[in-house]
């Protein structure tokens, strides 16, 4: 699958708010620090004054309270020159994201996870002792209860307490990986692999075939656990902030 068709995917698995489209690229925009969904998406270009398009995205995010953001992915950006027009108009990139992908294949699970369709108090319970700030914990939350997609919560217990949690999500035939958290007290356990594995078993089941996953590259620790878990980078993305 190409790599537009999989930025589509990944659009409709974590849906921003509010969602427009204009010179082919996509606006969206909700509140707090989730950079997929407070960013410009510019997967297609019907054309026009580049730099204008620019302003009028920049304005359009400046008016619904975000920062003016170009989510830029490789191979997956138009006009292809958009980079160097950024440059051009003072924005530059940061937050470097890699996309990984694995066959669904056969996968093997240790039963310690839990599958819930629908959230409770125990699947937020991970996020929220996880999160920077209430604000961040909030955000999330509010992005998950607007999934319109078939999903499933993943959630692990330690001690009879909610340990981990992360979130699958089918659009087509694209597994999406999102929401890992481990409570801090719980990590290095291997909860997270748990997790992932019992949401690809889901995925599987439910005629995915391919997963995918979005990870910062700074965060070395997670990519060696996606990198063992047979995981293999596809592109990346920036995000491109003025």
């Amino acid at each position: 699958m190409s790599v537009e068709a999989l930025e589509r995917a990944c659009l409709e698995a974590w849906p921003a708010r509010t969602r427009e489209q204009h010179f082919g690229w996509e606006f969206c925009a909700t509140d707090g620090r989730s950079g997929r969904a407070n960013a410009i998406w510019p997967i297609a270009w019907n054309g026009g004054d580049l730099d204008e398009a620019i302003e009028i995205a920049s304005d359009w995010c400046v008016v619904r309270g975000i920062t003016p953001t170009f989510k830029v992915a490789d191979e997956a950006t138009h006009p292809i020159h958009l980079p160097q027009a950024l440059a051009d108009n003072r924005f530059s990139p940061e937050v470097e994201t890699l996309v990984m992908t694995r066959p669904i294949g056969d996968t093997s699970s240790s039963g310690l996870a839990e599958l819930h369709e629908h959230p409770n108090a125990d699947i937020w319970s991970p996020l929220n002792e996880s999160a920077p700030d209430p604000a961040d914990a909030a955000e999330r939350r509010d992005i998950v209860e607007r999934i319109c997609a078939s999903h499933r919560f993943g959630l692990v217990r330690h001690d009879g307490k909610p340990a981990a949690v992360g979130l699958g999500v089918l659009t087509g035939e694209w597994l999406g990986v999102y929401l890992m958290r481990t409570a801090p007290w719980a990590r290095r356990n291997g909860f997270a692999r748990d997790i992932l594995n019992a949401l690809t078993q889901w995925g599987a089941s439910s005629g995915a075939r391919e997963t995918y996953l979005q990870v910062e590259r700074a965060n070395q620790a997670a990519i060696r656990l996606y990198q063992n878990e047979g995981f293999e980078l596809a592109y990346q993305y920036r995000y491109w902030r003025r």
